[in-house]
């Protein structure tokens, strides 16, 4: 009878002992939450690969903002057990989060009821943000967007929940420190004639841009036509969208014709009045979810 060859198992692997760089790749896969509340608590090394700056660069901090920080949420227990606080708010998680990055912070989803000092936090330590997203903002903090602006100099995308009060100011501060700014997206709020004119005065900003999104705002039609006319040139837009808008309709043929040029144009769902639709048969009030914001 053959002798039989006895194989071994091979031993599992030692995660632990993978080098920092490899479990930093491995950690590119895990989501934020994971990355903050799990990993760190395997052991030193995990600790150690956990915190290297490159895996805070992009944070979005708008996914279920509000039940992740409740004291019964996973997330909130977690990071108390971690780092010995009995409330761990969304503050500090942003704090947490931004202090990580060591000022490598390059793309930023901020959630709603974002509070001055949060604010300000971002501005002073997150210089090298390129994209950046904000919810509706307070109106102190609306009024003083135009001074953190210049704080911001390497945007590249600029993504608002709303329309600030502050918008002509706003984009004078962009044409005039956010050199690289090519995606401004703006998606609710009032469009006034100042507002308008304000992107056409804009000369540095208007070259630049090739993307504007002004999605479900009130966008009467005289306001489209100026900032149509004057966002072409000899470096035109090559993305203009205006979905769902209230204010002009979307069928209007001296708009499309001024929007021919502009290699995607979408102004898709857009109507002149805020009105029901046809198929509404009681005298209820009507109420369209596209205008709806639920916190």
């Amino acid at each position: 009878m053959a002798d039989r060859t006895t194989r071994s198992t091979p031993p599992p692997p030692q995660w632990a002992e993978l080098p920092t760089d490899c479990l930093v790749h491995v950690f590119r896969r895990l989501d934020l939450d994971e990355l903050a509340s799990a990993a760190p608590l395997v052991c030193r090394g995990w600790r150690r690969a956990a915190a290297d700056p490159s895996l805070w660069r992009a944070l979005d901090l708008r996914r279920d903002h509000l039940a992740r920080f409740m004291p019964w949420g996973a997330l909130a227990g977690a990071l108390s057990r971690l780092h010995g606080v009995h409330r761990f708010t969304l503050a500090g998680f942003l704090r947490l989060c931004v202090a990580r990055a060591a000022g490598t912070v390059a793309d930023l989803a901020l959630p709603p009821l974002l509070s001055s000092s949060e604010l300000d936090h971002v501005a002073a330590e997150c210089p090298a943000l390129r994209r950046l997203a904000l919810p509706e903002l307070p109106p102190a903090d609306d009024a003083r967007l135009p001074s953190l602006l210049p704080r911001w100099r390497r945007l590249t995308h600029l993504e608002l929940d709303s329309k600030p009060s502050s918008f002509p100011a706003v984009a004078a501060a962009l044409a005039l420190h956010c050199p690289d700014l090519a995606v401004l997206r703006v998606t609710s709020g009032s469009v006034k004639p100042e507002d308008a004119a304000a992107m056409a005065a804009a000369s540095p900003l208007r070259g630049r841009l090739r993307s504007l999104c002004l999605d479900r705002c009130y966008l009467p039609r005289q306001e489209l036509l100026a900032i149509l006319a004057g966002c072409g040139g000899a470096a035109p837009l090559r993305e203009f969208t205006a979905r769902f808008c209230v204010g002009f309709d979307d069928k209007d043929e001296e708009v499309l014709a001024r929007g021919a040029a502009i290699e995607r144009f979408d102004i898709g769902g857009s109507r002149l009045l805020d009105e029901p639709d046809g198929d509404a048969t009681n005298g209820d009030d009507y109420c369209d979810s596209s205008y709806v914001d639920v916190i």
